[in-house]
């Protein structure tokens, strides 16, 4: 094992999550009050930030719990009792902030253009975290949930998964560049999905309802490999923000040049393990910057809530008489004022909601062993 662990807090990696919120966003309000901002080629593809999401969160459930897994101490019932504190209750939060939408659909006319996205009886799913499973016809209610729903069934998975990567120990590269590739294999197979099951739509981005619990696994799977990978192989203390930047101009230029997406995921590969060897290396700035990590401990929140606040700010804007023809400044300005909303009520739901339902959650544990719990945000 390389001499070299990685620190028990990988801030940048807290951080790196508020970014992928922040891609994800800008992917959500691309087509509104006309500024085309979907013309930009790392904006079309931001849903991929949430596959950027499911590795991380492999990487960081790796970094938390492999040790104790390697060692016989893992405690399963512990172990899903702090995902559920983890991504339950701000679950729950959104879907209530949906669910008051609902009720004031007659007022939104929300109710009246999307009668699909608000069936009645899609809730127990909802509810239980399967929506992404298979059991619902579209995606629904507090859409962007569907990968929390796939994140449970990685939970529920991931003695599986980690036991595989644990049993490849001496072959770490070779089980890395393995899950690489089933990422890029499954990415194209599922996106060519649709010319033999019609009914799961043609754009891999839309797979979310249906089959959203299958996208998450090879993703999840590359996470705890990198993560695998990476405590045995301390890539030069100079090598790691170059790393960082070869990996981030990749993505860059996959999405800009308008390549194949799924040679993204060579990118964001690389942009996870050299982040996390700037924190290995304690060179980390300005990623580990107090307010860059606490908006990125806040960013589950701002991913959860954005849906409803979407809702009710463009439906204002268009009481209000601000519309695709309106001064290009008032536009600008207008969705400027979305995403600083946004990020001001992910600060005040993580606070008031997330935080300290998290914390009542967990003193309900009764786990014989705690693990390191690393401060980023995702574990």
């Amino acid at each position: 094992m390389t001499q070299l662990a990685y620190p028990q807090d990988l801030k940048p990696l807290t951080s790196l999550r508020f970014i992928a919120a922040f891609w994800v966003l800008l992917y959500h309000f691309r087509d509104h009050l006309g500024l085309a901002m979907g013309q930009f080629g790392l904006v079309a593809d931001g849903y991929l930030g949430v596959d950027l999401f499911f590795t991380l969160s492999g990487f960081i459930l790796a970094h938390v719990y492999l040790t104790s897994l390697e060692g016989g101490r893992f405690g399963y019932g512990g172990f899903l009792k702090n995902r559920i504190a983890r991504v339950y209750p701000m679950h729950l939060a959104a879907l209530g902030a949906m669910l008051v939408l609902f009720a004031g659909a007659a007022v939104l006319g929300v109710g009246e253009s999307n009668r699909d996205a608000f069936r009645l009886s899609d809730l127990p799913a909802h509810l239980l975290m399967i929506h992404a499973w298979g059991t619902t016809p579209s995606v629904g209610w507090n859409f962007p949930s569907w990968s929390i729903s796939a994140e449970w069934l990685a939970y529920l998975l991931f003695p599986l998964v980690a036991g595989v990567v644990v049993k490849a120990k001496r072959w770490s590269g070779a089980c890395a560049l393995g899950a690489l590739a089933l990422c890029v294999a499954s990415f194209w197979a599922l996106s060519n999905l649709h010319q033999v099951l019609t009914w799961v739509g043609r754009d891999f981005s839309q797979m979310t309802a249906q089959i959203g619990a299958l996208r998450i696994l090879p993703s999840f799977l590359l996470g705890v490999a990198l993560y695998a990978f990476g405590r045995e192989h301390a890539a030069p203390k100079s090598w790691a923000w170059p790393i960082v930047a070869v990996s981030a101009g990749w993505v860059v230029a996959v999405t800009t040049l308008g390549w194949w997406e799924g040679l993204t995921w060579f990118g964001l590969a690389g942009l996870l393990y050299g982040l996390a060897e700037t924190s290995r290396h304690g060179v980390d700035a300005p990623m580990s910057g107090r307010v860059f990590v606490f908006l990125g401990a806040a960013s589950y929140a701002l991913y959860m809530i954005h849906l409803p606040i979407d809702i009710v700010w463009f439906h204002a804007l268009e009481k209000f008489g601000v519309t695709e023809t309106s001064d290009l400044a008032l536009r600008v300005g207008a969705m400027v004022g979305v995403f600083v909303v946004c990020i001001a009520a992910s600060i005040v739901a993580y606070l008031m909601i997330e935080e300290p339902a998290r914390k009542w959650i967990r003193k309900l544990e009764l786990a014989q062993y705690a693990p390191r719990r690393a401060s980023t945000g995702s574990a």
